[in-house]
């Protein structure tokens, strides 16, 4: 009632009004605080009138709107309408009576009510539990921390085995190698239980894009161990390093529904296809920073056995490269295809069908860099196959949160950039130059 004047009008509307015109870079403090105060304050308002109360649905509507208390129920069928009026005031006497018998009656009327004129819409009891154990069990928690910790172990590992070799490595080894598979069967598993929980496939929004993106990259790293050591423990860190980035508060874990252009048959071919092309590519790049560090620390007395793994790891980089850039075109043009149903065109040069152009052509680019004779040489490869993964990085997150289009969350407002991104950066670029002079010294 306090923000409310004698006469019930809202004392902050003008400074509300005031704040939503700023761009989000121009608000105050005071802009910031009045926006939250009046969330909260309509979050109340609406609770307290009943607005959030929706439990009628409307048989006449085809898309199974449901209506609180409210609503005028001039839309529903006569019958409908008066039992939905009626049913709240009856429930609400009956409590203030302290008759629990007859209101009891009442919830049970208003739930056959629902289950009836509901039921296309309602989930199954089995579908509810299922989100209920989902929840509960918070694998993605638990996977994070024991993919580091595996991936850590194996890493320490398959560096001790350039040098030495006996019983006890082989068997630690071949012991983090099943509980690797071992998290990878409950992780798909849990992948499963999220698509039945939630009815569609679990790859539609930011966190569960990033989810699968560490699912496939552990995949390709369980596929490919036996070429190289170093394939798996890298991929199971990487794909550590992005559960744990899902879990944290930047992107929602909520299971919600679809916007309307999602419900649609390519969401399982055209999103899994291009996000499944982001692991082998997320895999190049993590063998590539991999080999820049083993060309740093490449001495006259290794050079030998250091060289054998720099050339697996670039050989694998390369077919990494290869499929991920061929996935990655494949899915691109499905989304063109879905783009043509959805909005009448194959190409518009949105933001996102422009980076994933980019993306394409950038790896086309590094793939084919072994033909030009002064850039023949693993350093240069496994270089540019680090720096190459920013391309992918902008098409995945950059495009949704910094540019505005059909693909965009963020219509223009850009969003602070992450002081670790810098970091990230500054690392890059001096292990490169570090590992480029180092190279240089020992050909």
């Amino acid at each position: 009632m306090s923000f409310l004047d004698k006469d019930r009008n809202y004392i902050l509307e003008s400074a509300v009004e005031e704040a939503n015109k700023k761009k989000p870079a121009e608000r105050t403090e005071f802009d910031k605080e009045v926006l939250k105060v009046d969330e909260r304050f309509n979050i109340l308002y609406n609770v307290f009138s009943g607005n959030y109360l929706k439990i009628f649905p409307n048989s006449n509507d085809e898309n199974n709107k449901w209506h609180s208390q409210t609503h005028d129920f001039k839309d529903f069928p006569v019958e409908d309408g008066n039992f939905a009026k009626s049913i709240i005031p009856t429930y609400f006497k009956d409590v203030n009576d302290k008759n629990w018998v007859a209101a009891s009656e009442k919830l049970e009327y208003i739930k056959k009510f629902q289950d009836v004129l509901g039921k296309e819409i309602i989930p199954s009891r089995k579908r509810i539990e299922a989100e209920l154990w989902y929840n509960q069990l918070n694998l993605n928690f638990w996977l994070f921390q024991m993919l580091f910790v595996v991936g850590l172990v194996l890493l320490i590992i398959s560096i001790i085995k350039i040098f030495a070799q006996n019983k006890v490595l082989e068997i630690l080894w071949n012991l983090s190698i099943i509980i690797t598979l071992i998290s990878f069967i409950f992780f798909t598993g849990n992948i499963i239980l999220r698509w039945y929980v939630s009815g569609h496939a679990p790859w539609s929004n930011g966190y569960e894009m990033l989810v699968f993106v560490a699912w496939v990259l552990l995949l390709c790293g369980l596929i490919t161990f036996r070429k190289s050591d170093f394939s798996l423990p890298l991929a199971t860190l990487f794909a550590g390093a992005l559960l744990f980035v899902s879990y944290l508060d930047w992107l929602s874990p909520e299971i919600t529904n679809l916007m309307p252009v999602l419900k649609s048959f390519w969401l399982k071919v055209h999103v899994a296809t291009i996000v499944s092309s982001y692991a082998p590519l997320a895999l190049s790049a993590i063998l590539g920073f991999m080999a820049l560090l083993l060309i740093i620390f490449r001495t006259k007395k290794n050079k030998d056995v250091i060289n054998i793994r720099i050339k697996e790891l670039t050989y694998i980089n390369e077919i990494s490269m290869a499929i991920g850039l061929f996935v990655l075109t494949v899915g691109t043009f499905l989304g063109g295809v879905w783009a043509n149903e959805s909005w009448g065109r194959y190409w518009a040069w949105d933001p996102k069908e422009t980076w994933a152009l980019i993306s394409i052509i950038i790896y086309a680019i590094v793939l084919h860099l072994r033909f030009v004779p002064a850039l023949k040489s693993r350093f240069v490869l496994n270089a540019a196959s680090v720096f190459a993964f920013g391309s992918i990085i902008m098409t995945s997150f950059g495009v949704n949160y910094y540019l505005s289009g059909l693909h965009s969350y963020a219509a223009g407002d850009p969003l602070p950039v992450p002081t670790f991104i810098y970091v990230l950066i500054a690392i890059v670029v001096s292990v490169s130059l570090w590992a480029y002079f180092r190279n240089k010294k020992n050909v």
